[in-house]
């Protein structure tokens, strides 16, 4: 539901002979308007002439099938000529799904002549395939490249042709690239403000990582690292902060690899701008930054250990336990609390890493307040871990307790396991996904309905080894598949129970 405090929103008029738009989030108005790529979409879309854009929202993160209509004009979801889908979470496609059971509108792109729909994000990028006979076209990495043919596509209604960036399920798998763009371009200072939203006013500090976690499928998608001059983040926040008098969102993968960090938060500092910093990667923060963080009066400072040393290590993550422990004392100097992130299912993980994982949790809470945020490893594609089997979910519940268990004296969070597996089983499937997808949608897009889905053969997609050629193997991410083998098998050297547990599975 639209909020009825909603500042700066475009008011157009439809003239005949525009292209009427909907830019569909595939969640609630809370999650949609606290999106980034959400707001610089409906600003984008809205400088392009021949366009008449509305916003679509869920009214509900679960439910059955809904009839959507515009929050602008209260134009059906049926009605409109294209469906603009920005979608980062893959269990959101259910509620694509649901838009458009709910608005009368055929599932299948094959089988409606409008809307045609035009999805991206990082979820589509890696693995189109699970959607793809659902779209018309689907935008494959940064948005930039691809945003001339968006807008001939949409100002002159010219044909769904494959692009640079720009997969066209119709025509089948093809081979396609993931298209990125050269530097991260100027920010946009405009924003629709509604107080339901957390993130309205982040600003990119940089795109893309300058690492490559063996887990991480953002790191391998969004190659290479492209930091912005600290000159230029610094200007869009002090803009977005005396506009809005409100908190700026320091927004990236590892924002804390960029060359200028402490340039820009001393500058952010001295500007008098109050802004908040994501999850920071240890090795690289020293008692400077978590002070001039502290001085801006952000009370929690996130890091991700991700799991015992040795794994941490063999997963490319170059963060020792003794730099958590540095960052957590200059922490608790400032009374700050520290969130961690951690994952279990790891392949090759033993009982001791969890051991080792709980023991640096420990020495962190001595030192300041925890909050411990748990995740069941969930394997992508595009990643060099995208052959490997996850765990079960018995099992993956038996090693959450157990980390809970060994690390009491911090505040415990956890992501469900099966959802984990239906999330993984989404992410790594094929064009087949799609029925399961369909099947949840009708019968309420809920747990109970995923379940079901389970005791069809759903999961067999996350818990069985896989091997090339791979589903989303046409497409050409910044890594190419050989390098990623080559990683796993590196991987698989210096954690031999992984490659142990590997043999077990194929045999």
């Amino acid at each position: 539901m639209r909020a009825v405090s909603e500042e700066g929103t475009i008011h157009k008029k439809y003239r005949k002979g525009m292209t009427r738009v909907g830019l569909l989030y595939p969640s609630t108005y809370e999650i949609a308007m606290s999106s980034l790529v959400y707001h610089r979409l409906y600003f984008l879309l809205n400088d392009m002439e021949n366009v008449y854009l509305e916003r679509l929202v869920m009214p509900s993160a679960s439910g059955g099938p809904v009839q959507l209509r515009g929050l602008e004009g209260g134009t059906p979801l049926r009605a409109f000529d294209y469906l603009v889908v920005p979608v980062h979470y893959e269990l959101d496609y259910v509620n694509i799904a649901r838009a458009l059971m709910g608005s009368g509108v055929s599932l299948k792109s094959s089988e409606r002549r409008r809307p045609k729909m035009i999805v991206g994000g990082p979820a589509p990028t890696a693995n189109p395939e699970p959607i793809a006979d659902m779209s018309d076209a689907i935008i494959l990495g940064d948005l930039e490249p691809s945003l001339g043919w968006l807008e001939s596509v949409l100002n002159e209604d010219a044909p769904l042709e494959p692009s640079r960036g720009v997969y066209v399920p119709s025509l089948g798998p093809h081979e396609v690239e993931v298209a990125s763009a050269s530097e991260v371009p100027p920010g946009d200072v405009r924003r629709i403000m509604a107080p339901e939203a957390a993130f309205t006013l982040a600003v990119e500090v940089a795109r893309g990582c300058p690492f490559s976690c063996a887990f991480c499928m953002d790191s391998y998608l969004t190659k290479p690292f492209r930091p912005r001059r600290p000159e230029d983040v610094v200007s869009e926040a002090k803009s977005l902060y005396s506009r809005y008098r409100l908190r700026v969102a320091m927004v990236g993968l590892t924002i804390n690899a960029s060359p200028w960090f402490k340039d820009i938060l001393r500058s952010l500092s001295k500007e008098g701008v109050e802004f908040s910093l994501p999850s920071l990667r240890a090795e690289l923060l020293d008692e400077e930054s978590i002070d001039l963080v502290a001085s801006m009066g952000q009370r929690t400072v996130t890091l991700a250990p991700e799991t015992s040393q040795r794994l941490r290590v063999a997963l490319g993550k170059a963060s020792r336990d003794e730099d958590f422990i540095r960052v957590a004392e200059a922490a608790g100097r400032h009374n700050m609390t520290v969130k961690l992130y951690m994952m279990v299912g790891i392949p090759g993980e033993r009982e001791d890493d969890i051991s080792e994982a709980a023991g640096l949790v420990k020495r962190i809470a001595s030192l300041a307040r925890v909050e411990l945020s748990v995740n069941p490893l969930v394997i992508k594609p595009q990643t060099p871990l995208q052959w490997l089997p996850m765990k079960g979910e018995e099992e993956l519940n038996r090693r959450l307790k157990l980390l809970e268990s060994l690390a009491p004296h911090a505040s415990f969070s956890s992501y469900d396991p099966f959802l984990a597996l239906v999330q993984a089983s989404i992410s790594l499937g094929d064009r087949g996904t799609l029925k399961y997808i369909a099947e949840t949608a009708a019968e309420g897009g809920g747990r109970g309905a995923w379940r079901r889905r389970a005791a069809e053969g759903m999961l067999l997609a996350a818990v069985r080894p896989r091997r090339s050629p791979l589903p989303w193997s046409h497409v050409r991410g910044p890594v190419g598949e050989d390098a990623l083998r080559a990683r796993l098998e590196a991987y698989l050297r210096e954690v031999p129970e992984a490659a142990e547990e590997l043999r077990a599975e194929a045999a």
